[in-house]
């Protein structure tokens, strides 16, 4: 048998079922990470400095470090845009925050050549500045992947990824709930930390063609719109949102340790960001402020009208 057919076969058990939907973005790499795919365009750009938001996770820390590219951290002000000023052709990443700061990216573009967007928060947004990088899994149930828009394709020679290891959290979630299967959500997620750059999985592409994308981004919307209507008059973050945004989550910002407990009390679970970065550089006082008092509010599609008025319920409670 040929190479060409060293996959192919007939008969025998089932596999996993799943459909054939087009992927939402074409000429996309497709990779095994997000964090892998800011690795790649470092490596591709050949970048020796970036310019990088004080406010970011961890993982996108040590993905540049991993690269021996230095770190030139920036503030943010409270509209989501660097309080510094860059030289036009500098490399600057800038992270398009829950998914809400289109308006914010055109503003950058205007201002540097070299701009690379972190897209993590906003799956369905296309190509902005020279570079876009995005997590999927953030968006969708999956165990791992991530992908590059705008980038030239590298000749990089790269070992395809297999990820039947780390579904353990998205099945067990099913039979066990949430609870039980966050241990292993952890431990996926760490586990993506120590991944060489890799093709992304057949399994990954497999499930993404389950997805519905445009059922998911017209929930997603309702859902934020929903969240909106009620919250916007106490919510501290000022954005525009427009109807071409598909949020990750809702950013609500209020002075409340309260309201975030009320929420888990309610099994209503949200994430922090990012409790640790403090830690590892300094971050200004309204960063500080965003890491304390910031309540990413669930909008995605597993969710309806019933289950927003629900978090509705229990925040003014």
């Amino acid at each position: 048998m040929s190479s060409e057919l060293s996959d192919y076969s007939i008969g025998g058990y089932f596999e996993l079922e799943c459909m054939d939907n087009q992927f939402y973005h074409s000429n996309a790499i497709l990779l095994n990470s997000g964090r892998n795919a800011l690795r790649y365009i470092i490596k591709v750009n050949k970048i020796k400095k970036l310019n990088v938001p004080a406010y970011t996770c961890k993982e996108v820390i040590e993905s540049i470090k991993s690269e021996d590219c230095v770190i030139q951290f920036y503030n943010l002000n409270e509209s989501f845009l660097p309080i510094e000023s860059f030289r036009t052709n500098e490399f600057v990443l800038y992270t398009n925050y829950f998914g809400v700061n289109n308006n914010n990216i055109k503003i950058l573009e205007q201002k540097y050549s070299n701009l690379i967007i972190d897209n993590s928060q906003s799956f369905y947004s296309p190509c902005n500045g020279l570079v876009s990088f995005y997590s999927p899994r953030k968006f969708f149930g999956l165990p791992d992947g991530g992908f590059i828009l705008g980038n030239k394709k590298a000749n990089l020679i790269l070992d395809e990824d297999h990820s039947f290891e780390r579904c353990a959290h998205l099945l067990m979630r099913w039979d066990k709930g949430p609870e039980y299967a966050y241990s292993k959500f952890k431990l996926n997620d760490e586990s993506l930390n120590y991944q060489p750059i890799k093709k992304m999985s057949k399994l990954t592409q497999a499930l993404m063609g389950n997805i519905d994308y445009e059922k998911v981004k017209q929930q997603r919307i309702n859902n934020f719109e929903i969240l909106n209507e009620s919250l916007s008059t106490s919510n501290e973050i000022v954005f525009q949102f427009s109807e071409n945004q598909v949020p990750m989550v809702y950013p609500y910002l209020i002075n409340s340790k309260k309201t975030r407990n009320n929420l888990l009390k309610n099994r209503i679970y949200i994430a922090k960001y990012w409790p640790e970065i403090d830690l590892i550089h300094p971050i200004n006082n309204y960063e500080k402020y965003l890491q304390e008092f910031l309540l990413p509010l669930p909008i995605d599609q597993r969710y309806n009208m019933q289950d927003m008025n629900k978090i509705l319920e229990v925040i003014f409670g």
